[in-house]
């Protein structure tokens, strides 16, 4: 036959003979294999050509309408004779397996159909607003078989659901992946949404009353630990079992959910309410437990602050025991102290404290819990999405260390040991026996640093007028003897840059300091103390390297800001500008010093250290550094001429600048015999002059010294009190000593363990102006409250101090400090508290 001008009758009797006779007659006599090649390439093309002819004309010969509708005859009666006599079984758990034979029957039977009349859905469906062949056969499935079969799938879906809890029935399973499949390519076709009213609404009711039946046994009978353990062993098991079931996604996390729902909202007071049940997974460290309770609780924000509080509770209280440790060793060991002087063998003009050193273990214990509760968030509470810490734990973790770490009272301040520590850190330590320095240095009651200049003095020129002190051949060293000291300890320096700067221990205890200091409040103290430690250090050359200072600087400007830690900058670059300024300085003694008063090496081979070798001077900017202790004193030749010529070469250089000269904190180096040993003494100007004396008297008295050298006597006890108490340099025959009237001698006898001997004063270079600071700031809290109450007349307790810390933003002072002070301000009658209540009202 003439295929290429068929009309209806002749075209359907080709599709009904060649095709659907053909499918059926498969369907009827075989197990469908859904992949069967039943027609091959040539049989498919002239099917395919006979639909296109039919269709493809234009009207009357278009016969497009007349073959959809004929097509969906065909399947009815082929659903309807065939097929639906098979579904009369009694039982609903066959008519339901009979129902899934005949859907994939069915499916291939419309998969070959629909490839042959595909012209259908390019042009007929399209013009005509008809359902496509795919939802067009599904459809015809659904009104002819599915719907009467439907009540029976329904109830057997819970019991087979129910029933793979306990037994492994492979094809129960099959028959419930099938039973998902067919429902659905339904619901792809349809907007009814049976799979959710019939499939997934009987999930979830077996779900939720399985685990509302088991959930209450669980929680009575476990401990914290094996229940969420068991929780998510249960999650777990749930969707494994759903996978294999192809159950759908969104099934699969309702029906976590609802598990979840159950075993940790419906009981949250029950496992909140036992706090020792957290406790406990903190105090042993189990981190995998906390981990598996985050993740259950983070379903629920109520669930979250509830963990969020007691792990918060915990943490503050652990805090709280290592501060009140401390606070009480702290006050232990101030009721039990003397007055403290300086008894250190070491280069420094910050008072020793020794008892300080164990007090700044508190800083390092606080170190060890912040980075091991640190360590804990960052296991435990990471939020899968971004892979960092909750935000919810971040906050924990900064409020309730914020609630404990700093802490400011008469015996102890966080940031003052903060500092301490911080200044152990960054203090060179050198391995050379007669070169010791303890590791952490101590501060005191004292002065300012303010506007100075460091004097190194040291010349040949000097030794014969001194080689006899106390009869001993002493003298100021050559400068051969005093190169070889500072050469050595340079090595020492040097070395310490190349191994200690980029290491990661150093870089790590940084990074420690600057977490802990996140947490304090009170910013502005902290800065005014290390300002003080930073001076010490860079004054008596004790810091590990200007390179760590710097980096330390810049970590605590990223985090404050310049009008911080301008200042500590400036004392840097000050630092780093002298070894210029003290190589024009020598360029200038060789070009002026024609007359030969001041002595110097030859400078032809000048090397980066010779400003430490013989004579040096550091230039500080006053508006950088703390304030200093100035003492005028009358010089004696030999040292003024250095002093004379340098200030001539710096008002030569800067007209307009204002030199002051600081002898307290000058260094000047004494090569000393006593039986055979060498000793290297050094002292200030102000203790050399003094010594120096032994060349010219067989003792010295206050007297003589004031006479001499025109200083008052607490200058002179301040710069000999060491010699005489702990060194033993000098002695005194009187039994109570006397600075005004005493004499003093050289001790002969004197024996030392060191060869190095640091004679430094009794004061510290923490002044009585930080202290001032200290109340000016006490006073301007107390008057910013009388202020702030005079204004509002009546404030809740925790309005008063947003009030104050508003008004006070540039020091932030503690919740301590003004605590103390409401409490001043009403013990004083400025303001009273309501009974009853966390009101207060200002007093007219």
């Amino acid at each position: 036959m003439d295929i290429s001008s068929v009309n209806f009758e002749s075209g359907w009797k080709i599709i009904k003979e060649e095709a659907i006779d053909k499918i059926e007659k498969y369907l009827d006599e075989n197990v469908v294999e859904i992949n069967n090649n039943l027609f091959n390439a040539a049989e498919y093309t002239r099917l395919y050509t006979v639909v296109y002819n039919m269709c493809a004309k234009k009207t009357p010969f278009c016969y497009s309408k007349e073959v959809y509708r004929k097509y969906g005859e065909s399947l009815s009666t082929y659903a309807v004779n065939k097929i639906k006599p098979h579904l009369k079984e009694a039982d609903n758990l066959k008519k339901t397996k009979a129902l899934i034979d005949a859907w994939y029957k069915y499916s291939f039977y419309t998969n070959w159909m629909n490839k042959f009349l595909h012209y259908l859905d390019r042009y007929y469906v399209e013009y005509n607003s008809s359902l496509c062949l795919k939802a067009y056969t599904k459809n015809i499935f659904k009104l002819t078989l599915f719907d009467e079969t439907r009540e029976c799938i329904k109830s057997i879906i819970y019991n087979i659901y129910d029933s793979m809890r306990t037994s492994d029935d492979k094809d129960n399973e099959k028959l419930f992946r099938d039973i998902v499949f067919l429902y659905n390519e339904l619901d792809k076709e349809s907007a009814e949404k049976m799979y959710e009213s019939d499939i997934e609404k009987k999930i979830l009711e077996n779900v939720e009353t399985y685990y509302n039946k088991e959930g209450n046994n669980w929680i009575q009978n476990l401990s914290f630990h094996d229940y969420i353990i068991l929780i998510e062993n249960s999650i777990e098991k749930e969707y494994e079992k759903n996978k294999s079931l192809e159950v759908n996604n969104d099934t699969c996390e309702k029906v976590t959910n609802i598990i979840v729902r159950i075993l940790i909202y419906d009981k949250l007071n029950l496992l909140l309410d036992n706090k020792e049940n957290i406790y406990n997974l903190l105090k042993d460290n189990n981190l995998n437990s906390l981990r598996r309770t985050y993740i259950l609780f983070s379903y629920f924000s109520e669930a979250i602050d509830g963990l969020k509080k007691i792990i918060g509770e915990y943490i503050k209280a652990e805090g709280n025991k290592l501060k009140e440790k401390y606070i009480s060793l702290s006050m232990s060991i101030n009721n039990n102290i003397d007055t403290p002087t300086y008894e250190s063998n070491k280069n420094s003009n910050i008072a020793d404290q020794k008892n300080e050193y164990i007090l700044c273990e508190y800083i390092h214990d606080l170190i060890k819990l912040h980075d091991y509760y640190h360590n804990m968030f960052n296991f435990s509470f990471v939020n899968i999405s971004n892979n960092e810490i909750d935000a919810n734990f971040k906050e924990c973790l900064k409020d309730y260390f914020e609630s404990f770490v700093e802490h400011e009272d008469e015996y102890f301040s966080t940031v003052k040991l903060l500092v301490l520590y911080a200044d152990n850190i960054l203090t060179i330590k050198n391995n050379k026996e007669d070169m010791q320095l303890p590791d952490v240095k101590n501060d005191e009651d004292g002065d300012y640093v303010k506007h100075e200049m460091k004097t190194i003095i040291n010349t040949d020129e000097l030794k014969n007028d001194y080689n006899k002190i106390g009869n001993k051949e002493g003298y100021i060293g050559s400068l051969n003897d005093i190169r070889q000291i500072r050469k050595e300890n340079d090595d020492a320096d040097s070395t310490c840059d190349t191994n200690i700067i980029e290491t990661d221990y150093l870089i790590k205890k940084m990074s420690d300091i600057v977490s802990i200091f996140n947490y304090i409040s009170n910013k502005e103290s902290f800065f005014e103390y290390y300002r003080i430690y930073l001076a010490n250090r860079l004054i008596n050359n004790m810091y590990i390297s200007i390179n760590v200072e710097k980096k330390f600087i810049e970590n605590l400007y990223f985090l404050c800001g310049s009008q911080y830690t301008s200042k500590l900058g400036g004392m840097i670059q000050n630092i780093i500008n002298n070894k210029i300024l003290n190589e024009k300085f020598y360029n200038y003694i060789n070009r002026n010093n024609s007359n030969g008063e001041i002595i110097l090496p030859n400078l032809t081979n000048f090397d980066e250290n010779y400003e430490n070798n013989f004579f040096s001077v550091k230039i500080l900017n006053k508006g950088y550094w703390p304030a200093l202790e100035k003492t005028s004193m009358k010089l004696s030749e030999n040292f003024n001429k250095y002093i004379l010529s340098y200030t001539e070469y710096y008002k030569a250089e800067n007209k307009n600048k204002k030199l002051e000269w600081i002898y307290e904190l000058s260094e000047v180096v004494f090569k000393y015999f006593i039986n055979n040993r060498p000793y290297y003494l050094y002292c200030n100007l102000i203790s050399a002059e003094i010594f120096l004396l032994f060349n010219k008297y067989k003792y010295i008295n206050y007297d003589i010294i004031k006479e001499e050298l025109q200083i008052d006597l607490k200058t002179f006890k301040d710069n000999m009190h060491s010699s005489l108490y702990y060194h033993k340099i000098i002695y005194s025959d009187d039994d109570s000593i006397n600075w005004d009237t005493s004499n003093f001698y050289i001790n002969e006898n004197f024996s030392y363990t060191n060869q190095n001997v640091y004679i430094k004063k009794t004061t510290t270079l923490l002044s009585k102006e930080h202290e001032k600071t200290k109340d000016d700031k006490s006073m301007a809290i107390e008057a910013a409250i009388v202020r702030i109450m005079k204004t509002h007349k009546r404030l809740f307790y925790d309005q008063i101090f947003d009030h104050v810390k508003k008004v006070l933003s540039t020091f932030s002072p503690s919740n301590q400090a003004i605590e103390k002070k409401i409490d001043l301000l009403v013990e004083r009658e400025y303001i009273q508290k309501e009974e009853n209540s966390q009101v207060y009202v200002y007093i007219p």
